[in-house]
């Protein structure tokens, strides 16, 4: 209604011979009654995933096209066993981490600097009240693990500080070397940019959804090397705010000049809690989600060596692939995008377990 985008799953046909497809249309349009109606396919999975809605005494099955999508929610929310586990980290009273038992017996080792307890880890009393004090003293110790090789995440390291605190907006406790996060399970705080082109030749009235631009991620990339990523991604350095850190990453990894870049949308966040590749920590993160549409003449551009290559790819395709089998994607790429779907009306509320996936979102 309205000209509002709405697409919803209208078929989900299994085939013995064929295997299972899902379509998706507009809410209140069918094919055979307007030429104006748009199709975008999304592979179904073949398994059925059975859910707890928020009423216990109810179960569903989320329709294929939810459940495509829920599964990569999940990848990004795998920390919830290891957390049960793990010890807060406590800084003048603040939880502003999550430690595992691995990650609490190394700083154990560093007594004159972290009192680690069954229940906590804190700040030793002779370290200092300062985030200075503090950030100077787990440098030391963050560069002998480092040397000692004892701790394999550090093999990544940066040389960027991290800023711990107990929230976005709190006071910074502590700064630590990037690589470092997941080790101290902190929150790390990002953006990532939906970089979408509507194409000039499709008809208004045919309301088709834009294009994403997909990045290829460098083969030398110390994380997910290789994999499919955004446009434009990047971590939030000590210091560095959201607006900022996107036309900074806009330049540096995709060419895409200030100018363009200011036209980047702030549109919310997601977040989750994700177990470090290494098992040693827990990745707390929260990303702050931009639109930014780009003219169709542009074509963005590696700029420093992240990036191998960017492709410009319809709606239909992302959907396909972020609902498939594809183990290309960053996971937290697809949440980004599963977001973007929502906002901008790609997947409608009538599909059977939309609410709890807009719900997983937010962990």
């Amino acid at each position: 209604a309205g000209g509002t985008r709405r697409w919803v799953a209208a078929a989900a046909a299994a085939s013995a011979a064929a295997g299972a497809c899902c379509w998706l249309s507009r809410l209140g349009t069918s094919a055979a009654s307007s030429g104006r109606s748009r199709l975008l396919s999304a592979r179904s999975l073949a398994s059925t995933v059975s859910y707890a809605s928020p009423c216990p005494s109810i179960a569903f099955a989320p329709s294929p096209l939810v459940r495509g999508l829920l599964r990569r929610v999940e990848d990004c929310n795998d920390a919830a066993e290891a957390a049960r586990s793990g010890r807060p980290l406590l800084i003048d009273g603040d939880d502003v981490g999550l430690v595992l038992p691995k990650a609490a017996a190394e700083l154990e080792r560093f007594p004159e600097v972290f009192k680690v307890t069954d229940r906590s880890v804190e700040m030793a009393p002779g370290v200092g009240s300062s985030a200075e004090a503090r950030s100077e003293a787990v440098a030391a110790v963050l560069k002998e693990m480092r040397s000692s090789g004892r701790v394999p995440m550090l093999e990544g390291w940066r040389n960027e500080g991290w800023p711990v605190k107990a929230s976005f907006d709190a006071p910074v406790r502590l700064v630590v070397e990037r690589a470092s996060g997941p080790l101290f399970g902190v929150r790390g705080f990002g953006c990532h940019v939906n970089g979408l082109v509507q194409r000039a030749g499709a008809a208004a009235e045919a309301e088709e959804p834009p294009c994403l631009w997909v990045a290829r991620r460098a083969k030398t990339k110390q994380t997910y090397p290789g994999m499919l990523d955004h446009v434009v991604a990047g971590g939030l350095s000590h210091g560095e705010r959201p607006g900022e850190n996107v036309i900074k990453e806009c330049l540096e990894e995709a060419s895409i000049p200030a100018e363009l870049a200011r036209r980047a949308r702030p549109a919310g966040v997601v977040s989750y809690s994700q177990r470090d590749e290494t098992g040693w920590g827990v990745k707390r993160d929260v990303i702050f989600c931009y639109d930014l549409e780009l003219p169709e003449d542009f074509k963005p551009q590696a700029n420093d060596g992240e990036v191998e290559s960017f492709e410009l790819w319809d709606m239909n395709r992302v959907i396909e692939s972020i609902t498939g089998d594809s183990q290309e994607w960053k996971p937290n790429v697809a949440l980004v995008i599963i977001d973007m779907f929502v906002r901008r009306g790609l997947l409608a509320p009538e599909e059977v377990g939309y609410v709890d996936l807009v719900r997983s979102l937010k962990s």
